[in-house]
């Protein structure tokens, strides 16, 4: 006792001294948003309630203390190590959390803290493309292909059994008029459901002008190189090709003929012929046949 009294005198002049200046520090009460992190769950296991990203944990204490945890990174952990599937509850109490001394905790949200933990499956589903909108005028949907086909998902067993398929987050296909691909992602909903090897899910599009066909009627017909009077003189016809080429395409730019050359005169019944763009079709020329009249020629 008596050794190093000088030492020992000042030790328990400074605890003295720091007690005072603690116990007489002015108090405070927060509320704190604390993590929470769960360790060590068995990989056959999901949690399938919902857990909170946080605790809200009211905390008493001198307003130094207060104010360093409040700056600081508090992070409640949780051990799940051999807890088996079934509804569990975690009560939190004060001494669940680590705090220095002299500060208290007076209410933990939520508490208990109850957590349901289901047997996991494992299974291989095919995905499915949702689509949403629709190409612009003149376009559609050819083809769409979403790579990889399948994928291998874990899950509840309650929740994977129902499931055929896995569908993804609606593809927008607005405004789009040429082919592209474009990354997309698998849509869970609110299921507790997670890819066992995770992967880009693609979505391979293939945008094509509609094909469609129109007729053009009181169309002329010109006899060439003879001139000839034609009953009748005009037809209708109808083509068929890619939506934008009819957009901006005038009937004008055919050219609807019969082929009078070395006919003698009289009357002859002669094909209408249609010369047209090489992207256009030629469906149908009503009627298909006319009568050319040619007369005999002036002395």
């Amino acid at each position: 006792m008596v050794r190093h009294k000088g030492l020992k005198i000042l030790s328990l002049f400074l605890a003295v001294t720091l007690w005072f200046a603690v116990g007489g520090e002015e108090r405070t009460e927060v509320t704190l948003s604390v993590p929470l992190e769960l360790t060590n769950l068995s990989s056959d296991l999901v949690v399938t309630s919902e857990i909170p990203s946080a605790l809200q944990v009211r905390i008493m204490g001198p307003r130094g203390l207060i104010r360093s945890l409040a700056q600081g990174r508090l992070v409640h952990t949780l051990d799940l190590a051999g807890f088996k599937a079934g509804r569990h509850s975690f009560p939190l109490g004060p001494h669940a959390f680590s705090l220095p001394r002299g500060v208290v905790v007076s209410r933990v949200q939520p508490n208990p803290l109850v957590l349901t933990l289901a047997t996991t499956l494992t299974r291989t589903l095919p995905v499915k493309p949702v689509v949403s909108g629709a190409p612009p005028e003149g376009y559609e949907l050819k083809e769409l292909v979403v790579t990889p086909a399948h994928v291998t998902v874990q899950g509840p067993a309650s929740e994977l059994d129902k499931l055929t398929f896995i569908p993804t987050l609606p593809i927008i296909l607005n405004n789009l008029s040429s082919s592209t691909t474009l990354a997309s992602d698998l849509d869970f909903k609110s299921l507790h459901l997670t890819l066992k090897t995770p992967a880009p899910i693609m979505a391979r599009i293939t945008i094509a002008p509609k094909t469609m066909k129109k007729t053009f009627s009181g169309l002329a017909v010109t006899p060439s190189p003879q001139n000839a009077r034609l009953q009748p003189a005009k037809v209708a016809v109808t083509l068929e090709g890619p939506w934008p080429l009819f957009k901006e395409f005038k009937p004008e730019a055919l050219k609807i003929s019969v082929d009078t050359k070395n006919l003698k005169p009289g009357h002859h019944r002669l094909p209408v012929q249609v010369t047209l763009s090489s992207n256009l079709t030629l469906i149908k020329i009503d009627p298909p046949t006319l009568t050319a009249v040619i007369g005999k020629p002036r002395n």
